[in-house]
């Protein structure tokens, strides 16, 4: 006997694809819970293929349709000598139900021995310990639990209650609000991270899109408490922690990468940096440092993460350095599917995942070289998973882009309003603190006027 036998049914297979020929009412509810993937004979899986075609036409479903529809099978097999056969040998439809959980359950089977085949074979090609095991869990994730006859729709009401009892929920304080970037305009604008959602921030080279999103994790994390979680493909975890040091205890970047210089760290530089590290001391900020990251690698950290510490957010910087599971056609084409695991993982961990995004150099052909989110470098699938999308714009060509004055561009949002709002980017400190000046007009940006003793900063002290 094979031993893989019990990997698929062929009587099960037959019998369903029998049923969907003889009650045209069954279509709806076997196609729902099954795919073409799921037939272990590719013949079965060709015929199930050209059912569904063939009903997306408005058409009947038998044999005879279905030969009028696609003579030739891949095998080479008469569509209505198989479909006939198949039509003919169903005993009843009324057993339905027994035919698809089989195929679906055998599916699955075969699914997990693939899983456990790939990690074998990375084991055998001495692959590092830590990208197997990633391996082993993404696949183990898209396996999917089998769900039962359950409908997946609810009533509206149903969604209104829920939405109603949140409400209520954080009326009373019983539950936080959403993550913040801890800049007062920006969250006015923004409205909250929200969590099982995309937030983009997107910027040229040296904008400050790192800023922001660490800035962010940083606030959440050091003054709210909330375990985030931030990857950092490019920039080296101790250059973070150097930026944090910088922002939190307002030491210049320069003081503190030469501290022996002649403009090197003096005496209150020192006491501030001592109360920078006491400020972060046990705060549930996580870093991962590797460059080499998939989608599979980022969500097993982070569900381990979640299991042992909680977790309110994760940001990946940058979207773009993220290595594809499986090689596309073209980079875009890669990038849309990184960009639907993301999606995926901020659904499945409930939380916010912050996404830094570098953006194609368009904007600076542009009058006033304002980004638009169709900038985002390589996929427009970016710009339509994303919730939010956050352009970070300074104009280095002019007097306010230099003394750091920079602009916030919401340019879409699906829970507010799409704006902008200004903020002071204070890049000897590595942070951003709230605009205290009075923001130029559009006269007087169009005329290129000096703004340097109108621009100041407040840092939020929250």
């Amino acid at each position: 006997m094979n031993n893989y036998r019990e990997l698929y049914s062929d009587e099960a297979e037959h019998a369903l694809l029998g049923a969907l020929m003889l009650d045209g009412d069954l279509f709806d509810s076997i196609t729902a819970s099954l795919t073409t993937a799921d037939f272990h004979d590719p013949e079965n899986a060709a015929l199930f293929q050209v059912m569904i075609d063939l009903h997306a036409t408005g058409a009947p479903v038998d044999p005879v349709t279905l030969h009028d529809f696609k003579s030739i099978l891949p095998s080479g097999r008469a569509t209505i000598a198989y479909a006939g056969e198949l039509a003919k040998n169903t005993p009843s439809t009324a057993n339905w139900r027994a035919y698809a959980r089989t195929v679906a359950e055998r599916a699955v089977l075969r699914r997990l021995v693939e899983a456990a085949d790939a990690v074998r074979d990375s084991a055998s090609e001495n692959r590092p310990l830590a990208e197997i095991i990633a391996s082993a869990q993404q696949a183990m994730a898209d396996v999917r639990d089998l769900e039962g006859d359950e409908p997946k729709y609810r009533r509206l009401d149903e969604w209104m209650g829920d939405a109603a009892s949140t409400v209520n929920d954080k009326h009373l304080g019983l539950i936080p609000d959403w993550p913040s970037f801890g800049l007062t305009d920006l969250d006015e604008l923004v409205d909250g991270i929200r969590p099982k959602k995309i937030t983009i921030i997107g910027g040229l080279p040296g904008s400050g899109k790192t800023t922001l999103a660490l800035q962010a994790a940083q606030y959440n994390a050091i003054k709210r408490n909330d375990p985030w979680l931030v990857f950092s493909l490019e920039m080296p975890g101790e250059e973070l922690g150097l930026r944090a040091i910088a922002s939190l205890g307002g030491i210049e970047l320069q003081r503190l990468s030469k501290p022996a210089s002649k403009r090197g760290m003096r005496d209150e530089d020192w006491r501030a940096m001592v109360g920078a590290v006491a400020q972060a001391n046990g705060a549930p900020l996580f870093v991962v440092e590797d460059p080499v990251q998939t989608p599979s690698s980022i969500r097993a950290e982070a569900r381990r993460c979640q299991r042992e510490h909680g977790l309110g957010g994760i940001v990946v910087d940058y979207l773009q350095l993220v290595k594809a599971e499986t090689k596309g056609r073209t980079r875009s084409e890669e990038v849309g599917a990184i960009s639907k695991a993301f999606l995926r993982i901020s659904k499945e961990l409930n939380v916010p995942v912050v996404l830094l995004s570098q953006l194609n150099r368009e904007s600076t052909k542009r009058t006033g070289k304002k980004p638009q989110s169709s900038d985002l470098r390589d996929s427009g699938e970016v710009e339509a998973d994303a919730s939010c999308i956050i352009l970070v714009h300074r104009d280095m060509d002019t007097e306010e882009g230099q003394n750091g004055l920079t602009e916030m561009l919401m340019t879409k949002c699906r829970h507010a309003r799409v704006g902008s709002c200004i903020v002071q980017q204070q890049g000897q400190y590595g942070r951003f603190v709230n605009f205290a000046g009075r923001e130029p007009t559009q006269e007087e940006v169009e005329a290129n006027r000096p703004f340097a003793g109108r621009i100041k900063g407040r840092a939020n002290h929250e």
